[in-house]
């Protein structure tokens, strides 16, 4: 799969994420956050954070350098740094440093600000260092390899290089991870793998999906549930078709009609006789002419 067609994935993913939110699948379990990640140590460092936002979904791992130094900074250093840009915190959720110690970033359910434009479904992984001057160190690959392991049991999806684990240079324009970090990340991956078939994990994936089928069936008893009670209300407080007859009631008293003025009499019109002119007299004594009839 190439980055075109693998954006294009995220981007319909994306659309069904946003429209349930908070009803993940069987094979993606990000609502499960454990308090203890399966396989792995990490130390935690209590940072104090801004506003975060909850992130619902997950399906792939970003792997960072820091790239300014190649100093061994820990995970306070670089939440400082971040909050002298005017960000929450440190943007990405671990860092590895060059011992191989895991120390915990940003909450891990939250979302990061490790990618431009791919932070709402994805978990950043910083390998401490300057990796386009220097190698990690093999403690690093190691602790690496067990972390992107555990991260894919939690959420349920396989570690495959250039489908669910990337370098930032594959979703970005730049050169982090650095080179010589990003030319070992698909033995990193293939390591990962390994990790991620061994019994431990595989217990604990079942554990996760079966948790998942009993949160779901809970849901479902409390939607019907909900549905019942709301049912009940309405039928309590619906009017009956036909209303039920009561006592007789005395009938009401009738108003006493106000008595009204009487009315002024209304002037009568003159009527005037038809085809009558008062300007033409009227003729006297006019005897009718006789027609003689001839013999």
């Amino acid at each position: 799969m190439n980055r075109r067609d693998f954006l294009r994935r995220l981007a319909l993913v994306g659309i069904g994420a946003a429209a349930l939110p908070f009803f993940p699948s069987v094979t993606e379990a990000s609502w499960y956050i454990p308090t203890v990640l399966p396989g792995v140590s990490v130390r935690p460092t209590h940072l104090k954070f801004g506003a975060l936002e909850n992130r619902f979904f997950t399906n792939s791992l970003v792997i960072h350098h820091i790239g300014s130094t190649n100093d061994d900074v820990s995970a306070e250093t670089v939440h400082q740094w971040h909050l002298n840009n005017g960000w929450a915190g440190i943007g990405y959720h671990f860092l590895i440093r060059k011992d191989g110690t895991i120390e915990e970033g940003r909450p891990l359910g939250t979302v990061g600000a490790h990618v431009y434009g791919e932070n709402r479904h994805t978990v950043g992984i910083n390998i401490v260092g300057n990796f386009e001057m220097a190698t990690p160190t093999e403690a690093q690959l190691t602790a690496a390899a067990h972390l992107i392991a555990s991260l894919c049991t939690v959420y349920q999806f396989d570690p495959v290089w250039e489908q669910t684990i990337f370098g930032h240079r594959d979703l970005s324009a730049t050169a982090c991870p650095g080179r010589y970090l990003y030319a070992q990340l698909p033995g990193v991956v293939d390591r990962a793998r390994v990790f991620y078939g061994s019994e431990e994990l595989s217990a604990e994936r079942a554990r996760i999906a079966q948790m998942e089928c009993e949160d779901k069936e809970r849901q479902r008893a409390l939607t019907r549930a909900k549905m019942e009670e709301a049912r009940r209300k309405n039928m309590a407080n619906a009017r009956p078709s036909h209303p039920t007859p009561s006592a007789p009631q005395s009938p009401l008293p009738k108003p006493t009609p106000k008595p009204q003025p009487p009315k002024a009499a209304r002037p009568q019109p003159e009527i005037k006789k038809p085809n009558m002119r008062p300007d033409i007299p009227k003729p006297q004594n006019i005897k009718p002419t006789q027609r003689r009839i001839a013999d």
